[in-house]
């Protein structure tokens, strides 16, 4: 496999990528965005090129972005949002211009952001904290409340919303201690049947298909387990590929209806194409990856945040 080095135009020599996402039309339109510790960044030609947004009406200055996502109706209502230090900015015409979402002082620290796949009609979206919870939004990321009861541990590390949200409400929190489950679209948390010994958990992931609909957890240490029955019950898959951390899970629908899972462990990348029975190491790097980004089915790139680097480019 070789690698292309992409320079975003970072203000300092540290920069992280924490989290990157695409257009659902990126085939067609190039446009992916990147929420890293120098602020969000966009490209609208496939990632050969990024300029750092202007978020704020202030001029522009380094505001570190942990996480960003788009609306899965990009393409008709151009929504998205970057969660950053004390609030979660909205920009409702492709990142152009920005509103900001305050919270209470002292401003929340997020972590992850998960979008509804129901969001034009239900316009739900929350936000993990690493002290305050779960925050949620059912306006569009005008308002938001805190969302916590049953949630014992309020250091979310990421959350996954259910592909069939509409109909099973159904919300995963994973945590410093364990993993937390909603019935009800994020109101009431209940602990599942996730092994305690085996968090904290630092990603999920849902696929849904000829399989069945499986939940992907990726620990601190332990690496990665699967649940076919919405988390009362987990086995760990491939240990010898997957010993340690998994930091980040991608699912990338095929044009068939198939899924390959894309895994970040601390040294590289595996991807799975049989609901994670079986993973090749795909690339290594040399600094731990910290995002991952495979647009489009039909091409063959994929992006890479790398800590302290920026993102790097890789032809699969």
């Amino acid at each position: 496999m070789t690698a292309e080095r992409i320079c975003l135009e970072f203000t300092g020599s540290d920069e992280t990528a924490y989290a990157l996402a695409a257009s659902p039309g990126f085939a067609k339109d190039g446009l992916c965005f990147a929420a890293t510790s120098g602020g969000v960044y966009r490209s609208t030609d496939g990632g050969k090129g990024w300029e750092l947004l202007r978020v704020t009406e202030e001029p522009l200055q380094q505001m570190a972005a942990t996480a960003v996502a788009l609306s899965p109706a990009f393409a008709q209502d151009r929504t998205l949002f970057a969660a950053v230090k004390g609030g979660i900015l909205r920009s409702s015409d492709g990142g152009d211009t920005w509103f900001a979402a305050k919270f209470p002082a002292p401003p929340p620290l997020f972590t992850t952001l998960a979008i509804s796949p129901n969001f034009a009609q239900d316009g739900l979206i929350l936000a993990g904290t690493m002290e305050d919870g779960v925050f949620s939004s059912t306006d569009r990321g005008l308002n938001w409340q805190p969302w916590n009861f049953g949630l014992f541990d309020l250091a979310v590390l990421c959350l996954a919303a259910s592909p069939h949200l509409g109909e099973d409400e159904t919300i995963v929190a994973g945590t410093e201690t364990g993993l937390y489950r909603s019935t009800n679209g994020g109101r009431a948390w209940r602990e599942s049947g996730f092994p305690s010994q085996f968090a904290p958990i630092l990603s999920l992931a849902y696929t849904a298909g000829k399989d069945g609909t499986l939940l992907f957890a990726g620990t601190e240490d332990k690496g990665l387990f699967i649940s076919c029955d919405e988390g009362a019950s987990w086995d760990r898959t491939a240990p010898d590929r997957l010993p340690g951390s998994v930091n980040q899970l991608q699912i990338l629908y095929k044009p068939d209806g198939g899924a390959e899972i894309y895994a970040l462990s601390e040294d590289g990348v595996l991807s799975s194409r049989d609901a994670g029975r079986n993973w090749d190491f795909l690339v290594g790097t040399e600094v731990p990856p910290t995002a991952i980004l495979v647009a489009d089915p039909g091409d063959k790139a994929m992006f890479l945040g790398l800590t302290g680097v920026g993102i790097a480019k890789y032809e699969l």
